[in-house]
């Protein structure tokens, strides 16, 4: 186990490498609906140029089965702060379109959501029953 700066406790879970366990947490909840889930895809958000470097984000999981990135954030750093801005300033909307989970109580920050784990995992529910849904819907189509 590892502590980082932020006192989150790190840890190893089926090959891959948590920050907090928070973000472990998040991972198991995912699992149960999702066996395609992509952790820390590395997303270029601005393509470097000699002498630059490009600019990266790494979310925390995509889920192709809900087409959404998921970010875990026990903190609000500076980096992400700045991330998240250049991310809506690129591609505007896109924030929307990103789930944001924290550990203790839901609340807004410059237009992000962040859901505290309970109200995510409620969600993660009711967006398995449209899921569903959508692909019992298909299905009888193809009938």
């Amino acid at each position: 186990m590892m502590i980082n700066k932020y006192h989150a406790k790190g840890q190893y879970y089926d090959g891959h490498y948590f920050g907090s366990t928070l973000e472990a947490k998040v991972y198991h909840l995912l699992k149960k609906y999702d066996d395609r889930l992509l952790v820390h895809p590395q997303l270029t958000l601005v393509n470097g140029k000699k002498p630059w470097r490009p600019i990266t984000w790494k979310p925390d999981f995509y889920s192709p089965v809900f087409n959404q990135y998921i970010e875990v954030k026990g903190a609000l750093t500076t980096e992400f702060k700045f991330k998240m801005q250049l991310i809506n300033y690129l591609n505007p909307g896109m924030i929307e379109d990103i789930w944001f989970v924290t550990r203790n109580r839901s609340y807004r920050w410059q237009g992000i959501y962040l859901m505290n784990i309970d109200e995510f995992q409620r969600h993660l529910k009711t967006q398995e029953f449209k899921v569903n849904r959508r692909t019992s819907t298909r299905e009888k189509s193809t009938l």
